[in-house]
């Protein structure tokens, strides 16, 4: 009988979904920050997930899962800054 007690409680406790996320935007900004322990900079990886767009921040993401780095989230927005190979715009041309 205390087999069945113990398997009751574990399939009883759910885990609670987060009611804060909203949109795919939001449920990868906090996918990202949860993976790099980092909840306070929610914020942080929203905004920058809007800028880069949904499609480049997870190849992004996928990128910094896959590199051994000593700190992600930095390695995450200094890709994020750095414009992708195809987009080159800068010195000498003129818009």
């Amino acid at each position: 009988m205390d087999g069945m007690k113990d398997l009751l409680k574990r399939r009883a406790a759910p885990a609670k979904a987060n009611r804060n996320i909203h949109s795919d935007l939001h449920a990868l900004a906090d996918e990202i920050s949860s993976y790099f322990s980092e909840r306070k900079f929610f914020g942080r990886y929203l905004g920058t997930i809007k800028r880069v767009g949904i499609p480049r921040a997870r190849q992004i993401f996928s990128e910094v899962k896959d590199s051994a780095c000593d700190n992600p989230g930095k390695l995450f927005f200094w890709k994020c800054k750095k414009p992708p190979l195809g987009d080159v715009k800068g010195k000498g041309q003129m818009a």
